[in-house]
Formats: structure tokens, sequence, C-alpha cells
């Protein structure tokens, strides 16, 4: 054996060590996504029964996502076997560098399917996210709504790009990034950079609503001693910073990749053999953390635990329609009347029936 064959072989099994060690800790992440999954259609499945359109293409969103995510798992299982059947078994009178040389073919073309269903993936998330914060109504004017949805537009036309340079070239991709063309090479680094642009504004959002409820909430346990709607008032601002925290860290996960994609980053990580390994580990994870993101978005938003007071929301619509009333009379200008509204599971416990209870409590 040539010391080249050596070289080769010798790459051979550091690739097929890596791999599987990436694909166990995915597969480990693909069963906690799959009872994320689970439990979210669980949770939802009240809301099927009264047939909601949003929740059917929530749970379709959700399914697709799941789907999308097992098939991306499967392909990874696909390349792991390929590389060594090619390498090792088939055609032995070939030399051992033609055949790796072949068998690296064989795993760019599928790589390049995998980026453009993981787009795919992504836009589905930022649709999600988006009617979250639609339904939360976080968002001060109506034009301000129109920032994250020009975003999932723009995703979805640089989704379609890059599903054409997939089906156009696809063969020069390292550790899942475009090398040629240059076009293709900047079309996946925008698909990175709309998801994360597109969860910097709906946190933002989410965060200032945060900031108001618990703005509006505190005066009114302050003044109250009803242990029930103080309870209640706690869950409802624990489940909105959670959102925001979830949220934060979906923008480091999308600012990791749009950083590695710089092409001068990624040159380096190329050659450095360990952060090259731990970025394998995060790109073979990255569709699943792609879509547990949603998932727990929506669980946490359809939790029975997740009750907003709702005497929170009267009281700042009223405050911000008094302030609307004077700003009439005086000619000023203020705030628009803002209306927080929370979608919880007050419509399944039925607001009159735990009003009733309060009352017969005290």
């Amino acid at each position: 054996m040539t010391p080249d064959e050596a070289a080769t072989l010798h790459d051979i099994g550091i690739d097929w060590v890596h791999t599987f060690v990436a694909i166990t800790n995915e597969t480990f992440l693909l069963a906690v996504y799959a009872v994320a999954v689970i439990y979210a259609l669980l949770v939802l499945r009240t809301k099927l029964s009264r047939g909601s359109k949003a929740q059917i293409l929530t749970v379709a969103a959700l399914v697709i996502m799941f789907l999308i995510a097992l098939v991306l798992w499967t392909l990874d299982l696909a390349n792991f076997i390929m590389e060594g059947k090619i390498t090792l078994i088939q055609n032995p009178e070939d030399g051992i560098d033609t055949k790796y040389a072949r068998a690296l073919a064989f795993i760019f073309r599928l790589a390049a399917a995998q980026d453009a269903l993981y787009a795919y993936m992504a836009l589905l998330g930022d649709a999600i996210i988006i009617h979250r914060v639609w339904v939360l109504k976080a968002y001060y004017r109506p034009w301000i709504f129109m920032i994250p949805c020009a975003l999932l537009v723009g995703s979805f036309i640089a989704t379609l790009m890059l599903t054409y340079c997939v089906a156009v070239t696809g063969s020069e991709i390292i550790l899942g990034n475009f090398e040629k063309p240059a076009f293709c090479r900047n079309v996946q680094t925008v698909t990175y950079a709309m998801p994360l642009a597109t969860t910097t504004v709906a946190t933002a959002l989410i965060g200032i609503m945060t900031w108001k409820y618990r703005k509006i909430s505190q005066p009114l346990a302050a003044s109250t001693s009803n242990g029930t709607s103080k309870a209640r008032r706690r869950r409802g601002e624990r489940v909105l910073i959670l959102l925001v925290e979830s949220g934060f860290l979906y923008f480091l996960f999308f600012l990791i990749q749009v950083i590695e994609d710089i092409p001068r980053v990624h040159d380096w990580v190329v050659t450095q053999p360990g952060v090259s390994f731990a970025f394998q580990m995060y790109s073979y994870c990255s569709s699943i953390m792609v879509g547990i993101y949603p998932t727990l978005v929506v669980v946490l938003a359809h939790s029975k635990h997740a009750v907003i007071d709702k005497a929170a929301t009267s009281s700042y619509t009223q405050n911000s329609g008094s302030r609307m009333q004077n700003s009439h009379q005086t000619g000023s200008h203020t705030w628009p009347q803002f209306k927080v509204e929370v979608e919880t599971r007050v419509e399944d416990m039925e607001l009159e029936t735990i009003r009733a209870k309060e009352q017969g409590r005290n």
C-alpha cells in the first residue's frame, strides 16, 4: 500500500468514526423531537375536534417538519452506509483513491438535497413563529407585523433559489456548505440569514410584550388578594419569558450557521480537525433544532397551564383606550390602542366557568 493510499484509508476511517458519533447523537435528539411532536399533537387534539383551520395548518406544519427531519436522518444513514460500501466493497479492482472520490461525489449529491429540505423546514418553522406573533398581537402597529412577514417572503424566495441550485449543481459541498458556484453559496447564506432575522424580530416583539405584561400584571397582583389570579399571572409571565429565552437560543443557533458560512471562517473550520468534527455534530442535529423550537412554541402557547391573566389584558386595553381618548381631546399623538391578546387555554376552560369557580372560592 502506497503512502497516498494509506492516507486515504485513514481519512475514510476518520469519516466513518465521526459520522457514526454524529448520527448516534442525531438519533437521540430525533427521539426527543418525536416525543415533543407527539405531545404537541395531543395538546392540539381538542382544537382539531373543533375544526379550527389555524390549528389544522399548525398540525400539518409540525408533522411535515418532523417528516423532513426523519428524511434527513435517513439520508445521513444512507451516506454513512454508502461511504463504506463504495470504498470497501464495490469494485475491489479499483484504487482506493478512485473509490473514495466516488463515495464523496455520492455524499455531496445527497448533501445538496439535504440542504434544500433543511431550507424548507426552516421556512415552515418561521411561519409557525410568525403566526404566534400574530396571535399574541405582539406588535404596536399593523405595519410592524409586516416586517417578519416580509422576511418570510424573502426566505421563501431564497429557498426556491436554493432548490434551483440543488437541481442544477450540488457536487461542490463541504461540511454542508456550497463551495461552487458563488451564486449558490450566497443563496445558501441568505437561507440562514433570513431565519436569523425573522427570529430576531419575533423574539424582540414578544420580549417587548412580556415587559409590558409584567408592567401591567404586577400592580394588579399587588392590589388583589386572590391567590388563583396571582398564580395565573405568574404562570402566564413564565410562559412568555420561556418564549423569549428559547427564541434567543434559536437566534444563537442560526447565528452560528451564518458565521460559519463566511468563506474565511468556513475555510478555517475545514483545516481544524477538532472544530470540523464539532461542527459536523452541530450540522447533523441542526434539523432537529429547527423543528424542536417551533414545536416548543406551540406546546407553550396551547398548554392548559399557559393561562395569561385576562384582567391584565382588559386593564391595559382600557388604559390604552383612555389614553387614546385623551389624545383626541388634547390633539396630541400617543400610542394606538394596543390590545394584548394572548391565546391561552382559557378557550378550553371557558372564561365564564373560571370566573364562576373563583367567585365560589371567595
